[in-house]
């Protein structure tokens, strides 16, 4: 018998991930091993001295001497300047869903580049999401 994954669900605040995740998207995700993750990935990270969580999409992932190091950013605010790093029996958190209209729904390993945001557009487009599709 397969083991079910672990799920959790968390909204979005802010707008790194903009405009693939937006303010106020409920994502699903489930804990993984992370052997099991691949460059693309929409990933949840935990700091022990923060109270929220870092949601970033996977720009490389290596493993060196069994310990994997992992470089992220968003989408809109760029690749982080420091890399994660994790032991190899470690799980964590890949998102598997947006909740629009009622029904969570995949995201793509794609990511949609936001080259020019400026605060105004970024507000209309978040509006014309919510109208469309919550």
């Amino acid at each position: 018998m397969k083991k079910q994954p672990h799920e959790e669900r968390g909204w979005v605040k802010g707008l790194s991930m903009w405009p693939n995740l937006i303010p106020g998207d409920i994502l699903k995700a489930e804990d993984v091993p992370v052997a099991e993750l691949k460059a693309g990935m929409i990933v949840v990270f935990s700091e022990t001295d923060r109270e929220n969580h870092i949601v970033h999409r996977l720009l490389s992932i290596r493993n060196a001497d069994n310990k994997f190091v992992i470089k992220s950013g968003g989408d809109r605010s760029g690749p982080d300047n420091e890399p994660w790093y994790f032991a190899s029996t470690d799980r964590i958190r890949r998102v598997t869903g947006v909740l629009r209209r009622g029904h969570y729904r995949s995201i793509g390993s794609i990511s949609i580049p936001a080259v020019l945001s400026p605060p105004l557009l970024v507000r209309l487009y978040c509006g014309l999401v919510r109208k469309l599709f919550w």
